[in-house]
């Protein structure tokens, strides 16, 4: 707002003597401010690390089992396995009769997308943690679901 000139610099030397009066005790309250600031967004980024970690690890070994499965039962995979393109993956790698089926591209693929997936939810959560919270936690909890089903669900 401006103010005929005269009246501008009296408002001015007015408010900078008061101003200066209070000073060292705006300075004193405005640092404390920043201080608790700084403090509750390392807290905050320090929450966000650790759920993303979490994200990852789960993530992680809930697959590694999976994938620790796949070599495990790949004698019966070829009838089990529910996905697919899994089961089209393990037709594409044909072994002499009698031995034991060749997973390799099956898993070479779960573990290409695992660390995709790993990578784009690390991503985002670094990028935007409002949106890669989300979707960290729900793959998160796909994973813990197959997990699950691998443990406790039918197989036949």
């Amino acid at each position: 707002m401006h103010y005929p000139l005269p009246l501008q610099s009296h408002l001015s030397s007015h408010l900078s003597s008061q101003h200066h009066e209070h000073q060292p005790k705006l300075q004193a309250k405005h640092q404390e401010h920043l201080r608790a600031l700084a403090s509750h967004g390392t807290i905050v980024r320090g929450v966000s690390n650790t759920l993303l970690f979490f994200y990852l690890g789960v993530i992680g070994a809930i697959s590694f089992y999976d994938m620790v499965l796949t070599v495990r039962y790949a004698e019966s995979l070829k009838h089990l396995e529910m996905n697919p393109i899994g089961r089209w993956l393990m037709q594409l790698d044909r072994l002499p009769k009698n031995t034991i089926p060749d997973v390799t591209l099956f898993l070479l693929a779960k573990g290409l997308g695992t660390a995709i997936v790993l990578l784009v939810i690390f991503w985002i959560t670094r990028r935007r943690a409002r949106l890669g919270h989300p979707i960290g936690m729900g793959v998160s909890l796909c994973q813990i679901l197959l997990a699950v089903y691998l443990c406790y669900g039918s197989l036949e």
